[in-house]
């Protein structure tokens, strides 16, 4: 059996202002492609099918659009939802969806949803357990001491799962996942403060392959069979140099574990990297060297600019938008002070320093240089005039 891991699709997902449905789109084709020309017998959604609980119509539209052309490929689909969508939502129709080889968990009761396929090696369980909090949990294990652990809080309901060791088992999560202290790589978008959230690899090891989704990152936890397969697009700026792709899991048959194969696995895989539209990009430079048109070719791809410009012009981003069109954002380049022991003046001492003093310590803090005579002079005027303002309440 051969199936295609995706997670994260984050369908509907506006990115500075940016709606990324025709990106979304383009990208979905090509996962039909790989359907198509590898033969595949289903893909797997480990969360996050939409980027909200409520998406838009034409998110729904584009969903429907991709399910539909699995299902006519005779592509099996099984999902779960994610912490971003609405499991209500996500289990809707599920007994007319199933008749089409179309499966979500129904809504959570404590157990985890279990649907059997088969190939020519005898039948395999996909245990779809959607993006569930201790909270969740509580209510359907009583007597069990887990408050707000997500880790004894997953030990409990994998513990209903009656999972036969000579069958191939196959988990599909949405979590943040942990191995022995190990963190996931997470983007800045994906951090929460105190990681109270982390389950740890271990209550995962019955399964033969655990396809998470939830980190945007492609990567492995704790073990080859654990993995993350990624967002579907670069959805942020500490996206930029990740590479995306889906995991392509095969399936072969499941040996009985001895001493001598203790570590043989019935799993075989690859990543995939699929075509996108527009990359997601960062550059660095000067205003007048970015936009060089005899150095530069014009770019489509989405652009996060940092500008090593000492002062930047009013028209910058008008500027910047003529090479880059789809520009998501600029930002002037922070440059560290010289010296480590730069005077820092406290709330105390505003009374006794000039102003003009304070600002060019406040200039040469976020510039890196001293300010030069034409300046000093412009600050020392405008510092002038807002002080007359205030002292007068109007305007000079």
């Amino acid at each position: 059996m051969k199936f295609l891991h995706l997670s994260d699709l984050h369908i509907g997902k506006i990115v500075n202002g940016f709606n990324m449905l025709d990106d979304q789109r383009f990208a979905l084709e090509g996962i039909l492609d790989i359907a198509s020309n590898r033969r595949l017998n289903a893909i797997v959604v480990a969360g996050d099918l939409y980027d909200k609980a409520a998406p838009s119509a034409e998110a729904v539209q584009l969903v429907d659009w991709f399910i539909s052309e699995l299902v006519a490929r005779k592509v099996k689909v099984l999902g779960i939802p994610g912490n971003h969508d609405s499991a209500e939502r996500v289990a809707y129709a599920q007994s007319i969806l199933e008749k089409q080889e179309v499966y979500f968990p129904p809504l959570f009761n404590g157990q985890v949803h279990k649907v059997e396929l088969e190939d020519e090696f005898g039948p395999v369980s996909f245990w779809l357990m959607p993006f569930l909090k201790p909270a969740q949990v509580r209510p359907f294990f009583p007597n069990e001491d887990i408050q707000t652990d997500y880790t004894r809080a997953l030990e409990c309901v994998l513990s209903s799962c009656k999972l036969d060791p000579t069958k191939r088992n196959i988990l599909v999560a949405h979590q943040f996942v942990t191995a022995q202290g190990q963190q996931t790589e997470r983007s800045a978008s994906e951090l929460n403060l105190g990681g109270l959230d982390n389950v740890d690899a271990s209550v995962f090891k019955a399964f033969d392959y655990v396809a998470l989704g939830h980190t945007h990152r492609p990567q492995r936890i704790g073990r080859n069979e654990c993995r993350y397969a990624g967002s579907l697009l670069k959805y942020s700026i500490s996206e930029s140099r990740q590479s995306k792709s889906a995991v392509l899991v095969e399936l072969g048959p499941k040996e009985a574990k001895t001493p001598a194969n203790e570590n043989s696995s019935c799993v075989n895989f690859e990543l995939i990297e699929y075509p996108i539209k527009h990359d997601l990009r960062q550059i660095k430079g000067c205003l007048a060297d970015l936009t060089d048109e005899s150095k530069l070719n014009k770019s489509l791809d989405y652009i996060h600019a940092t500008l090593t410009d000492e002062v930047l012009p009013l028209n910058t981003q008008a500027r910047l938008r003529t090479m880059y069109p789809n520009l998501m954002s600029f930002s002037k380049e922070q440059v560290p002070s010289e010296s480590a022991n730069n005077k820092t003046y406290v709330q105390d001492d505003a009374a006794t320093i000039n102003p003009s003093e304070l600002f060019a310590s406040f200039f040469k803090e976020q510039t890196g240089k001293e300010m030069n005579d034409e300046q000093a002079s412009i600050a020392v005027k405008f510092m002038n005039e807002s002080q007359q303002i205030t002292s007068t309440g109007k305007e000079a």
